[in-house]
């Protein structure tokens, strides 16, 4: 519809043509907001993540902190169905350096968007054969191996592309082995990745998803930007202001001209450079001109907060610091991250624990040991409470296990177990446990 056709009540008028002004160019080919959107940009490349990762702490920090606060306390085992040697089991992970290991390879599919933990286990097979836990005899180490050294290879068609996720054989790039590369099958690996993604972008990136680094890339680039601006202001916090007379002329006129005004700018400059002194003609002057750098810090904590607002951590872990007010107390958003950490423990840490456990189990029943064949993988909290805040929990559960045993709900053996598993009281040891008839 034409803007100059009369309208009247009875006049349809589309959605569009109510968003048109012909006079601003608002919603016509002249509004610039038409033609904005978002452009993919390229992959990070390795080197890029590399000099990211070494030199830019907030850079690092997005790397490490989940992994080394979800890595840092014990794990331990309920709900078996068997008695076994728990602490020979923890032995052997210490000796494998198996938390380490498995928190390398999340670590480094953070950063790269693939790597693979690679249990070495002896089972009478190849490498790029199956696992045939029936037949494991030992585990000698556990490897980690980054994505830009693995191309993920054999996928099943019938699974469309979803298959890039879950590939037949790994080939490892062995830079200076006697092989230009190793086939390893997928059942003896542990995967991890970085960022999930759709599995059409999977196959796009040969089989790994991106660095968490991309996706805060363009925040941490423009607060890099933003920081060196800063940095060139304060350098030129003052600027020498002189007036002097025949200035002008001096500038304009030939090369003698230009080359005394040389002269005298850099005779003025290295006296005050050098002799802390200033001599001036009666009729020139001379002042120190202060740049302003008011709104600087609200503008640099808007690129910050950008950062902030582009990953999955608070602003006390990114950066290390105190909340601000009256009543800033840092404890909330700590405890708000630990609980997200303990959230990736369950999605990330216990699928590969898990598939560990499996093989270490098999290895140990098949020396004719006696392991569960069920198990629930529970970890240290995060957050340790005060003694005051385990007292008041402590009080508050013992009073409700009283009401539910006067009303015949539960056992006191029952609800000694659960506050022992949680660890509002401690284990007491009974002449059974010692030995002892």
């Amino acid at each position: 519809m034409d803007d100059s056709t009369p309208t009247t009540p009875d006049t349809p008028r589309t959605k569009l043509d109510s968003y048109i002004n012909t006079l601003t160019g608002l919603g016509t080919l002249k509004d610039k907001g038409q033609f904005g959107g978002f452009q993919r940009r390229t992959k990070l490349q390795t080197s890029i993540l590399d000099s990211m990762y070494e030199q830019d702490a907030i850079a690092a920090r997005i790397v490490d902190r989940v992994v080394d606060d979800a890595t840092r306390e014990d794990i331990f085992l309920t709900d078996t169905d068997k008695k076994f040697d728990f602490a020979s089991i923890q032995s052997q992970l210490e000796d494998l350096d198996a938390v380490n290991a498995l928190g390398d390879a999340w670590r480094w599919a953070r950063l790269y968007g693939g790597a693979l933990a690679i249990p070495i286990v002896n089972d009478g097979n190849k490498m790029d054969e199956p696992l045939e836990l029936d037949k494991a005899t030992k585990i000698s180490s556990i490897q980690v191996i980054e994505s830009p050294f693995i191309l993920p290879v054999q996928f099943n068609p019938g699974l469309g592309a979803r298959a890039f996720r879950n590939p037949e054989f790994y080939d490892i790039v062995v830079p200076f082995g006697s092989k230009a590369t190793r086939k390893i099958h997928r059942s003896r690996v542990i995967r991890f990745d970085g960022l999930k993604i759709p599995p059409t972008r999977t196959i796009e990136n040969n089989g790994w998803g991106p660095s968490v680094l991309d996706r805060v890339f363009t925040e941490l680039d423009q607060l890099g930007q933003a920081m060196g601006y800063a940095k060139n202001i304060l350098q030129e916090i003052s600027v020498m202001a002189m007036k002097l007379e025949g200035l002008r002329k001096m500038i304009v006129g030939g090369e003698d001209s230009k080359q005394e005004a040389r002269v005298i700018f850099e005779t003025i400059k290295w006296g005050i450079d050098n002799l802390h002194m200033l001599v001036l003609d009666e009729k020139d002057e001379y002042e120190e001109v202060s740049r302003s750098v008011a709104g600087l810090k609200e503008l640099l904590d808007e690129f910050i907060d950008a950062v902030v607002r582009a990953t999955d951590m608070p602003r006390t872990i990114i950066l290390g610091e105190q909340p601000a007010g009256l009543s800033g107390n840092a404890d909330s958003e700590i405890r708000a991250w630990f609980d997200f950490v303990a959230a990736q423990q369950k999605f990330i840490l216990t699928r590969p624990i898990n598939k560990l456990l499996t093989i270490i189990f098999a290895i140990r029943s098949n020396a004719g040991e006696p392991v569960p064949t069920e198990w629930k993988i529970n970890y240290t909290p995060l957050w340790q409470p005060t003694r005051l805040e385990q007292s008041e929990t402590l009080m508050n559960l013992s009073n409700s296990a009283v009401n539910l045993i006067t009303l015949g709900i539960g056992s006191p053996e029952q609800f000694e177990i659960k506050l022992t598993t949680e660890g509002l009281l401690p284990e007491i040891e009974t002449p059974a446990d010692n030995g002892e008839s």
